[in-house]
């Protein structure tokens, strides 16, 4: 299990995980409709965005990781972003701004960022209104 980077108090949930996830700490991850939840790595702003804490390699043998469902934390970034920003994924996982209606976010930024740099966030889940 890779060990998260987290910048406060978080809560945390435990989920499954059946892909290979390992060096994916900071990424956003959905959680699909089995039983046991089941995080996957997101690919569009769709389905509501968390953030994973403690990934793993579940792909020959599922495994736990963890996701951070409130708190602060940081997230790998696609793109750039401010202050204020609401964060959604893109298609590999990694959080960038979103302003788009209908949007899921996962995240608000607390500081600047760009692409390829772990961004302090605080981690809070809604849908961009426009």
């Amino acid at each position: 299990m890779t060990t998260g980077i987290t910048t406060g108090s978080i809560q945390t949930r435990t989920v499954r995980i059946d892909t290979d996830l390992s060096r994916k700490s900071g990424y956003a991850v959905s959680l699909d409709t089995t039983d046991v939840p089941v995080a996957n790595l997101l690919a569009a702003a769709t389905s509501v965005p968390f953030v994973l804490l403690d990934g793993a390699d579940g792909s020959v043998t599922p495994t736990v990781g963890t996701i951070v469902t409130s708190g602060r934390t940081k997230v790998m970034l696609g793109g750039t972003v401010a202050p204020g920003d609401k964060l959604t994924a893109t298609t590999n996982g990694v959080w960038i701004k979103t302003t788009t209606d209908t949007n899921n976010y996962g995240a608000i930024a607390e500081e600047v960022g760009a692409t390829g740099q772990m961004c302090g966030v605080l981690v809070a889940q809604g849908m961009i209104a426009a």
